[in-house]
């Protein structure tokens, strides 16, 4: 199962700033596979954006675990070091399992430990082995999770697709896009693999 991507924004209530609500979620162009997904390295820009502060992201996972993948910790560790403007206490990284009947959230952040054990990790971080020299729980803890009806939220999307999975070698680390407020396209909406449709034009003559 292709893992699924996003950013997450939001604030904090007035009388308690070590809450933090999402308010904003931001799919970036993106392509992954069953263990891992790539944004582009620049962040989002949106005036939407101005009035809340990044608080990490989430990505969905083909199977509930009681621990942070050393995936994960190398690829938020490298988050945290390239974008200035987020912070290793209030932003995480969620995940969402699909399990059987239901869907399961985690969430995690990392430890001193953990950042400087994630950005010595080179290459591909979906090539990191599950158990590699020098992982283990004294890397992340779990951030307390609530959810809640009492907020309502949006999200923000490419302009084009965000989807790139079909189409990844137009996709590029380097890559600008702009955003629009809407609600993100179903993942084999045909917005994203225009190409598959003009290949069947092809082939019928």
């Amino acid at each position: 199962k292709t893992q699924v991507g996003a950013l997450l924004y939001g604030v904090s209530p007035p009388d308690n700033p070590s809450v933090k609500e999402v308010r904003c979620v931001v799919m970036p162009p993106q392509h992954g596979n069953h263990m891992s997904v790539h944004f582009p390295g620049k962040l989002p820009e949106h005036d939407y954006l101005s009035d809340y502060e990044p608080l990490g992201w989430l990505h969905t996972a083909p199977s509930e675990t009681q621990s942070l993948p050393s995936g994960d910790v190398a690829t938020h560790a490298k988050m945290l070091e390239r974008w200035d403007a987020w912070d290793g206490e209030r932003c995480v990284v969620l995940s969402c399992a699909f399990t059987p009947g239901s869907v399961s959230l985690s969430s995690y952040k990392l430890t001193p430990q953990g950042y400087n054990w994630g950005i010595k990790q080179s290459g591909d971080v979906s090539a990191v082995t599950a158990n590699p020299e020098g992982y283990g729980p004294m890397l992340y803890e779990k951030a307390s999770l609530l959810l809640s009806d009492k907020f309502s939220g949006f999200f923000l999307v490419p302009e084009g697709s965000w989807n790139y999975n079909f189409a990844a070698v137009k996709w590029s680390q380097h890559m600008q896009y702009s955003l629009r407020l809407e609600n993100p396209r179903s993942f084999y909406d045909a917005t994203h693999r225009s190409q598959h449709f003009l290949a069947f034009a092809d082939t019928q003559g």
